[in-house]
């Protein structure tokens, strides 16, 4: 499903697939994180583990980069942003250290929001990560966010 939907809203741009993330490593990312991971990406890393986009940004991290990342903001930069607990990060902004992450708040699960680095500001981005990868590729997310 997944392959076949970035390959549509691509619009001829080159997207690589990986090999899928394994079970084991699923079940492993979630122990690292302390929190199951939302289904919808589950779904994504079970058909590709991470999908590099056009100039070599992440459109999904792969699943050792999303514990990584996840890690370490949560951890190393408690003092200087607001709390990342509520937030998995699993997408890059080409070229500028913002992240794109989804919400882990119950009610509101599978939210999308950007976090901009420099201002600590979240902004909403898409309602799904379906929805973010079609608001990503077609290019709304970069308008609508003056990315």
């Amino acid at each position: 499903m997944w392959k076949e939907l970035i390959t549509q809203h691509a619009g001829g741009v080159e997207v690589e697939f990986t090999a899928p993330a394994t079970d084991d490593a699923l079940s492993g990312a979630a122990e690292a994180l302390g929190h199951p991971l939302p289904d919808e990406l589950v779904s994504v890393l079970r058909e590709s583990n991470g999908i590099v986009g056009e100039y070599g940004y992440d459109l999904v991290s792969p699943l050792e980069t999303i514990i990584q990342r996840n890690l370490e903001l949560r951890s190393s930069f408690s003092d200087l942003y607001m709390a990342f607990d509520q937030l998995l990060f699993f997408s890059d902004m080409p070229g500028n250290g913002d992240l794109f992450g989804i919400v882990l708040v119950p009610g509101q699960f599978d939210q999308v929001f950007l976090w901009d680095h420099e201002t600590d500001s979240r902004r909403w981005a898409a309602s799904s990560v379906e929805g973010f990868v079609e608001r990503w590729l077609t290019g709304v997310i970069r308008e609508q966010l003056d990315c």
